[in-house]
């Protein structure tokens, strides 16, 4: 989970492991699970995710998007994959074949297939990858994803996960979302579902 071991797991040919792995055991949800969880680490880091932007991997990460067997871990952890990558803006997507907008399309009709109430099986430390993606209007389905995780989490563990959003600064950035002219109306909505949980979580502590 550091960026010291995602280079190690880099530099032992791991990518080409996964992918191996992958082809194997594809119908192994609780490895694919694990895997994409692993990807996910690597794709928080900035200088190291430009070697998933292949298009073998990129078709992988999109068709976990629908996997929701056993829960949406899965399918949340490709689109947060998916939502870094398009992060860094169309430039980075100009050596694929793949379309930056039709990820981004598809990031988007994910989230709304999951269940805003649905228990995780995740442990984040720190929330400073996932805000990172909030004020990226250029990337509109980071910013989705960003959002609905914070909603998400806020809303089913709402102790823990409320302090990292106001502690790490994630206030304004979704006062602003929530503002903004330029979000649609669903993230505006999210945005507000996790004002609201720590407004209430602020009252109660």
């Amino acid at each position: 989970e550091t960026p010291v071991n995602c280079e190690r797991f880099l530099n032992a040919d791991g990518l080409r492991l996964f992918h191996q792995c992958y082809q194997q055991f594809q119908n192994e949800t609780e490895l694919v699970r694990n895997m994409m969880g692993l990807i996910g680490n690597i794709a928080e880091v900035e200088q190291l995710r430009t070697q998933l932007m292949l298009d073998d991997y990129i078709n992988i990460f999109c068709a976990l998007l629908t996997m929701l067997v056993d829960g949406i871990e899965i399918s949340y952890n490709s689109a947060g994959v998916l939502a870094h990558m398009v992060s860094d803006g169309e430039a980075a997507w100009s050596k694929v074949s793949v379309s930056r907008a039709f990820v981004m399309d598809k990031i988007i009709k994910a989230t709304n297939t999951w269940d805003l109430e649905a228990k995780r099986f995740i442990n984040y430390r720190s929330f400073k990858p996932i805000l990172r993606l909030i004020p990226m209007f250029d990337a509109p389905a980071s910013q989705h994803w960003a959002i609905w995780a914070l909603a998400n989490l806020t809303s089913t563990d709402r102790d823990k996960y409320c302090a990292y959003v106001l502690h790490e600064g994630g206030i304004p950035l979704l006062q602003q979302v929530a503002s903004d002219e330029r979000s649609s109306e669903k993230m505006r909505s999210l945005a507000n579902i996790v004002l609201r949980n720590i407004s209430e979580w602020l009252v109660h502590t």
